[in-house]
């Protein structure tokens, strides 16, 4: 069976991330929210919705992915998703996105917020820079 993981960096999203978790689809086999100092009882409802809670002290996005990273290697899964607590990226799209993975053509995928689909503001310009930075320095 594939195992499929899906890292949840979370600061706060505590009126958000129960929804998150609940629209996965089936083939996820593990969700794990990282905690990134959450005031609003984000944990908690995480929990609730049956992800494992790993708790990062350190302040930043980057640091709460490195440390879902690192909690993952004890047993590493076939796919690993990183996806938004915010429900900025539409996690019932999960499948389509890891379909080619799982099919053999590809090792990695990159899901997108396409242009047309986002909200306005829902990206700083600096994100759109970066963003586009580093697509087109992994092709």
């Amino acid at each position: 069976m594939t195992r499929i993981a899906v890292l949840i960096p979370a600061y706060n999203e505590v009126r958000s991330i129960g929804q998150v978790i609940a629209a996965l689809p089936q083939s996820v086999t593990e969700v794990v929210v990282i905690d990134n100092n959450s005031t609003d009882g984000t944990a908690a409802e995480a929990k609730k919705h049956k992800a494992i809670v790993v708790h990062e002290s350190r302040k930043g996005y980057g640091y709460a992915c490195l440390k879902g990273m690192a909690f993952l290697e004890q047993n590493p899964p076939n796919i690993v998703v990183f996806l938004d607590g915010d429900y900025s990226d539409f996690p019932e799209e999960l499948d389509k996105i890891i379909a080619p993975i799982l099919s053999g053509k590809v090792d990695f995928s990159l899901g997108a917020r396409v242009n047309s689909l986002r909200e306005k503001g829902a990206l700083t310009p600096q994100q759109i820079f970066g963003n586009a930075l580093a697509c087109t320095l992994m092709r």
